[in-house]
């Protein structure tokens, strides 16, 4: 049984290798640049994510937060005997992410420097975040993704599949410089939207119209952040670097919104519905 499951686990991972190459390829000629900030406005932000689909916004979280933040981050993955394989890890303190190699979706509990850096975060783009999801929206994920030298690209993907109505938003903020060999996230920007999704799944998620967009990176200073509308079409790329790099991330969900990913957001049990974020701005 346990060779049979080991092999179920090989095939799916060639599979899925063989998926990021076909969007490699189909992304070849594909011009692309780094994501710029955005309009220093709360609406300005607002719009970007509407009708980008993303949005970054510089100088979210001090230096001194991020590096403390950074060092909460290596100890529990320590701690946690996380090897490079990412395989056999508890369910409680990681999820689920593509590309498991020296790749990590660390849960993060509500201690004191992760309190320190989401609520740092929340006051810093707290007008934005309620322009963009009001401030009845909900806490559904708190966590770090970790890459480090020696992962693989993921398959470009979305976090949410289409609905009409935008529900979750995501905030990656990088708690150190992020440069174009440390696997910045790819974003393919303005695929919120049925006709971008529609163009994903008739290319069967490898080929076609979308792949030949103009996508952005998030090549990033410590402190900044991309926000994004879980539709959005992305991936972590390889990180080819000597260095660790790590996104300390958070979503919301609109109180009207529909996630059919609930149940399985990265987000620590204790912590489910259990924070708006009015709650972290008062």
């Amino acid at each position: 049984m346990a060779m049979s499951l080991e092999r179920e686990t090989e095939a799916r991972e060639a599979a899925l290798a063989d998926k990021v190459r076909a969007q490699a390829d189909a992304m070849a000629d594909a011009a692309w640049e780094k994501i710029e900030a955005s309009e220093a406005s709360a609406e300005g932000v607002r719009r970007d994510v509407a009708a980008r689909g993303v949005a970054r916004v510089n100088g979210v979280m001090r230096e001194d937060t991020a590096r403390a933040m950074e060092a909460y981050v290596r100890e529990t993955l320590r701690t946690n005997d996380a090897g490079g394989d990412g395989r056999n890890l508890s369910v409680e303190s990681f999820g689920n992410v593509y590309c498991k190699k020296n790749r990590w979706d660390l849960k993060l509990a509500y201690d004191a420097p992760v309190r320190a850096a989401l609520r740092e975060c929340v006051a810093s783009m707290g007008e934005a975040l309620t322009a963009v999801c009001g401030a009845d929206a909900k806490l559904v994920e708190l966590a770090a993704l970790v890459s480090d030298p020696g992962s693989t690209r993921q398959p470009v993907h979305p976090d949410t599949a289409y609905r009409r109505d935008p529900s979750v938003f995501t905030c990656f903020v990088a708690l150190q410089d992020v440069e174009r060999d440390m696997g910045p996230t790819l974003f393919i920007p303005g695929t919120n939207n049925a006709q971008a999704h529609v163009e994903f799944r008739e290319g069967n998620e490898r080929e076609g119209p979308v792949f030949r967009r103009p996508y952005e990176l998030g090549v990033i200073s410590r402190g900044d952040a991309t926000l994004f509308d879980s539709r959005t079409l992305h991936c972590g790329t390889e990180n080819d670097s000597s260095r660790r790099r790590v996104l300390f991330y958070f979503s919301f969900q609109r109180a009207d919104g529909d996630n059919p990913n609930a149940a399985i957001s990265t987000i620590r049990t204790e912590l489910r519905d259990k924070y708006t974020l009015a709650d972290l701005l008062a």
